[in-house]
């Protein structure tokens, strides 16, 4: 008796395999480095992949190889295949054991806003284990050994499947002590205070400039700070930072930090969970987008019930701007 499934006609699986890692990285040596064969052995898989589908896959030139159109498709179709056969291998061998999500995430946005989060996610999903990676660098999804990322910019992006999780807005902050008894604080105020800057001066000139301040007359000599440092210098007393309502809700509320002007800015950027372009949405990183979501949306929840609160100064110099 037949059977009713039809045979699969399919090329050699390491004849795919060597094409697959050539026409991503459009070279014969690159790929044979990844699959540590030799350069020949590539060529060869290559060239009986290209004679059971009857077409070219590359062009050969004296200074390497190019994806002639049918080569470009053909593998534009079959990474995303074989990034799934992986996914359902590390399943498959997972299946009764603790499944681990590795995430990437920029240390600001570690230390000052998930960390202290993570026991929520924990007893959500105790099932998950997760592998924390404060890292600024951008994740190489193809290098790196990274299922998601956490990262902050103005987004999308072309080489990454993106979910944006919150736009953001600047304002000054600074500690309480240095506005106490000084309200209204006023820009005047402000010119015989130490400005903090994180990683650039113009963020502070950008944000003068949108709240109608003297940017001129400002003194703009002070600390550069990477990261979230310029934050926690504020916290700490030394001067006046700028901060978005993700990374200071906490220490607003806490009251470590207040709010000298009610004046926001929309930034450019916007807070976005990230992961490899074509890639399938595994269990985990659904559980962990659905939870990541769902805190960012109750920090700025919080955020909107103390907004205005924090320093008890309804009268900026340049108005009650918000974007």
């Amino acid at each position: 008796m037949l059977s009713n499934v039809m045979a699969r006609r399919l090329p050699s699986l390491n004849a795919l395999k060597a094409f697959e890692a050539a026409a991503r990285a459009e070279s014969f040596t690159d790929a044979a480095a990844e699959l540590f064969v030799t350069h020949a052995a590539i060529s060869r898989h290559i060239r009986e992949l290209e004679e059971t589908l009857g077409t070219e896959l590359f062009n050969r030139t004296g200074r390497g190889v190019t994806l002639t159109d049918a080569g470009r498709q053909f593998g534009q179709r079959l990474t995303p295949l074989f990034d799934q056969m992986a996914e359902a291998s590390r399943e498959a061998a997972a299946v009764g054991q603790a499944r681990t999500l590795k995430v990437s995430v920029e240390p600001s946005i570690a230390s000052r806003w998930l960390v202290s989060r993570l026991g929520r996610f924990n007893d959500l999903h105790p099932d998950i284990e997760l592998s924390i990676d404060p890292n600024s660098r951008l994740v190489d999804f193809y290098a790196d050994d990274v299922d998601v990322a956490i990262r902050y910019g103005r987004g999308p992006w072309d080489d990454v499947e993106a979910a944006k999780l919150s736009d953001t807005v600047i304002f000054p902050v600074c500690a309480p002590k240095l506005i106490e008894g000084k309200q209204p604080f006023t820009f005047e105020m402000l010119k015989d205070e130490t400005l903090l800057h994180e990683h650039r001066k113009k963020w502070w000139a950008d944000w003068l400039t949108f709240a109608g301040a003297p940017v001129s007359e400002m003194d703009m000599s002070g600390t550069v700070f990477q990261n979230h440092l310029a934050i926690e210098a504020a916290e700490a007393g030394q001067g006046f930072a700028l901060a978005d309502q993700i990374l200071s809700t906490d220490s607003l509320a806490e009251g470590w930090l207040a709010r000298p002007f009610s004046v926001e800015m929309k930034d450019h950027g916007a807070y976005w969970l990230v992961r490899k372009k074509g890639s399938r949405e595994t269990a985990p990183i659904k559980a962990f987008r659905e939870w990541l979501s769902a805190e960012i949306a109750e920090t700025n929840k919080r955020f909107q019930a103390i907004r205005g609160k924090a320093s008890g100064n309804k009268s900026d110099p340049a108005g009650d701007k918000k974007p």
